[in-house]
């Protein structure tokens, strides 16, 4: 051993050694000391609340009991109300104990001219009645929504039934506030919140019976319990009593955290004097040390360690008591060296390896943790689950409330995820399994987890239902969104592959069906699902528009005035090769944000144009309705896209009406607005499909050059059913009118519904209830013989009406 390790050393020992032994002492004492005078404290007020809370229960019976008696024998009762009154007495009834009918009684506020009591409440008070004493019910809301107590007592023929207000209780437990924290709480005989510090506790009537100390209250017990509390998050330790009787219990707690804290203010001198004296004594050592040692044996010893052990560490700052230059600027230029290389080194390995926004593993991260999983369960490893969870909505949080928005949100959901986990891997480890789950996130709005060893069909549905609960809650920083969820694919190994990418891939093909049946749910992966992700898909469907696999089908519009087809809407189907007629609400969602749905509206567009003079040629003149991608809408390129095909086809605009939702004013809104205007300019007519089912802005909707609102379906059969809905629905087509649209109402599917349509003021009427979608053969004999039914009914009921 060196000589300047010796000395200080021996200093250290001679010095910490007493004070510690000191320190615990002197701290213990002062623990225990404090315990029991808190303990003797807080059992004290407890009873003290108590013995308050048993004279009022006496005062209160006594007052219930004599007024009572009076009534039924018609005595004058001169200054009750008074009494009443002081004792937060709300009333006293003598009811008939066959049917609730009020005979007699007296109320402080007279208030209501009701004659018999609620059939509910009536059965339980009669319930608990007895003759031989008054009997009080657990807190309640009265009809003003006041939180009462009940009172009644059998007196043979009738009733005798009081109502008293919880303000008493209130006030008792306002006036008891000690420490930060300490506090008094009164519950009734059921557990149920009548003074907290909660009011929102109080108002809720909230039931804390799990909690010990309440436990011990309901079963009669007087004493002090230390226990976990919900309301403030922490241990407390608490005085606790009960009310013979009616069963009220009283506990005065306070966190046990702040008489650790007393403790520690009390002992802080000593601790500091001893603080103190511990630094005198080891600056002096090492002083003594330093100035006997050679500072640059120290220098070049770091160094040496530095190269053995192949890592770069800073220097020391201590270099003895005389300072050479020449030591200083080595020992400073070495250091500034070794933080650049290691901070530069961090970075790049922090690059490589963590996501940047959530501080979550990368993808490449996740194939490296996934290695050994994966590689372990191909041979004889117990399997397990990945999971790949989608963000539900995370493109409408992105573009309503910006880039920063999302970024928080993103790392919201990693915490929840990471929660989520770290409770699974608490239970693993309790359960002797040393291998922990995996949480990535690989890219956008999608994450991975890894499970090893969950392989047992509830235990895996469970967690997926804890993982889409944990989703779906609001997140406290971000209270504006409101319409979080996820859909989550589930994926099995090694049953159903060991390959991370190929795992991934099966786990969106389930995500993906969990995702078109509805959102905000889970799929675990079967063959029978399918074998196409989400990229594939839309691969397939470039190339199912190259080889004609698409078609379109038509659905008319009616005019209201006329009660003729004034255009038809173009719907796209999917005829695959092998799985058949596919409808847009299997495959448009996977493919809705990519560059494949501009080919799509290009193709619908040029398609239509097509169809028109086939139309045309047999004198139908009818506008053709092509729904138009957001994103697509507000390409740079997309008007001059539709014109050039409008140039080759030689198609006049006029007949061509472009679709698009209010989300394009999402994705860029000045780029809609501008190619809302050069539509516009170019003499197509332009609509807003989907109105009212989203986030609908009248102020924006005003600087728009639209001609059309597609009211949505959902607004068109709540107006029918609902009068707020209705009025909503007149506001809108009031509005309509004044900016110079028309409107089309969708979705309508009954006679009752197209006569409402049209008697409310929609232009144009379009569903089920005259015609379901149709190829262009089909449609070309349907306008020929058009007047079918549907149509026919709807013309003869309005003849009617008129």
């Amino acid at each position: 051993m060196k000589i300047r390790s010796f000395l200080i050393l021996s200093f250290l020992i001679a010095t910490l050694v007493p004070s510690l032994i000191f320190s615990a002492w002197s701290y213990r004492d002062g623990v225990n000391r404090e315990f029991a005078e808190v303990k003797d404290r807080h059992l004290l007020i407890a009873r003290n609340l108590g013995f308050a809370l048993e004279r009022y229960h006496q005062d209160v019976v006594a007052a219930f009991e004599s007024v009572s008696a009076s009534l039924s024998s018609g005595m004058e009762m001169p200054g009750m109300t008074r009494l009443l009154r002081r004792l937060d007495m709300l009333c006293v009834l003598n009811v008939d104990s066959t049917n609730g009918e009020i005979l007699e009684k007296l109320e402080v506020d007279p208030s209501g001219k009701q004659s018999r009591l609620p059939a509910e409440l009536f059965s339980d008070l009669k319930s608990i009645a007895g003759r031989d004493r008054t009997t009080f019910t657990g807190v309640r809301a009265d009809a003003k929504g006041r939180n009462v107590i009940f009172m009644v007592r059998d007196r043979g023929t009738y009733l005798a039934v009081g109502q008293i207000s919880t303000d008493y209780f209130v006030s008792l437990g306002r006036n008891i506030a000690f420490g930060i924290k300490g506090h008094a709480a009164i519950v009734d005989q059921f557990g149920n919140v009548l003074a907290h510090p909660l009011h929102d506790w109080v108002a809720s009537r909230k039931n804390i019976a799990k909690v010990s100390a309440v436990r011990r209250m309901m079963n009669g017990d007087t004493g002090i319990e230390q226990f976990y509390s919900p309301a403030m998050k922490g241990d407390m330790i608490a005085g606790l009593t009960s009310v013979p009787g009616p069963g009220w219990g009283v506990m005065v707690p306070q966190p046990v955290s702040e008489i650790y804290d007393k403790v520690y203010a009390n002992q802080a001198s000593v601790f500091l004097a001893i603080a103190a004296g511990l630094g005198i004594t080891l600056l002096l050592g090492f002083v003594l040390a330093r100035s006997i040692s050679a500072p640059l044996e120290n220098l070049v010893e770091k160094m040496k360690q530095n190269a053995r052990h192949r890592q770069l560490n800073t220097v020391g700052g201590d270099i003895g008591m005389i300072p050479f230059t020449e030591i200083i600027d080595f020992r400073n230029s070495y250091n500034v060296m070794v933080r650049r290389v290691t901070k530069a080194g961090k970075r790049i390995e922090a690059l490589a390896y963590t996501d940047t926004v959530t501080g979550l593993p990368n993808r490449l991260r996740l194939q490296a943790l996934a290695a050994p999983i994966l590689e372990g369960a191909g041979t004889s490893g117990p399997g397990g689950i990945l999971i790949l969870i989608d963000l539900d909505n995370f493109k409408e949080i992105n573009d309503i409330h910006g880039r920063e928005v999302g970024d928080e949100f993103l790392k919201a959901c990693a915490r929840k995820l990471s929660i989520v986990t770290g409770v699974l891997k608490a239970e693993r480890a309790l359960a002797g399994m040393d291998t922990d789950p995996v949480v990535a996130r690989i890219g956008g709005d999608e994450f991975v987890i890894i499970v090893p060893g969950l392989n047992e069909e509830g235990a895996i549905e469970a967690f997926l239902d804890t993982l889409r609960t944990e989703l779906t809650t609001p997140v406290p920083e971000l209270p504006f969104i409101s319409n979080s969820s996820a859909s989550i694919g589930c994926v099995r190994f090694p049953r159903h592959g060991t390959d991370m990418e190929e795992l991934i891939k099966r786990a969106d093909i389930a995500m993906y069906h969990a995702k078109v049946s509805g959102k905000n749910k889970s799929e675990i992966y079967t063959p029978g699902i399918g074998t196409q992700s989400v990229a594939e898909m839309r691969r397939n469907l470039i190339a199912a528009i190259e080889n004609d696999e698409l078609v379109l089908e038509y659905q008319p519009k009616i005019c209201a005035r006329r009660q003729k087809v004034c255009g038809v809407e173009a719907l796209v189907r999917w005829d695959h090769p092998q799985h058949g007629r596919l409808l847009p609400g299997i495959w448009i969602p996977a493919v809705s944000d990519s560059p494949a749905m501009s080919h799509l509206g290009e193709w619908a567009v040029e398609r239509a144009m097509t169809d028109y003079r086939r139309l045309a040629g047999t004198g139908c003149d009818l506008f053709m309705s092509v729904n138009i991608g957001s994103k697509h809408f507000v390409a740079p390129d997309f008007v001059a896209s539709i014109d050039a095909i409008r140039e080759r086809l030689d198609f006049d605009p006029s007949r061509l009406e472009i679709e698009v939702t209010e989300d394009a004013l999402f994705v860029s809104e000045d780029r809609a607005v501008k190619t809302f205007r050069e539509l516009h300019e170019r003499g197509y007519t332009v609509s807003i499909d989907d109105f009212g089912k989203g986030y609908s802005n009248i102020a924006r909707l005003a600087q728009l050059p639209v001609d059309f609102l597609k009211i949505d379906r959902s607004i068109i059969v709540g107006a029918f059913e609902d009068i707020r809905t209705r009025s909503i629905l007149e506001a809108i087509m009031t509005m309509a009118e004044e900016l110079g649209c028309k409107t089309v109402a969708e979705g309508v599917e009954t006679l009752q519904q197209a006569e409402f349509a049209t008697r409310i003021g929609a232009n144009c009427l379009q569903g089920y209830y005259f015609s379901d979608s149709m190829p262009i053969d089909t449609l070309v004999d349907w306008l020929e013989f058009q007047s079918d039914k549907a149509v026919q009914d709807y013309h003869e009921r309005l003849k009617e009406a008129v």
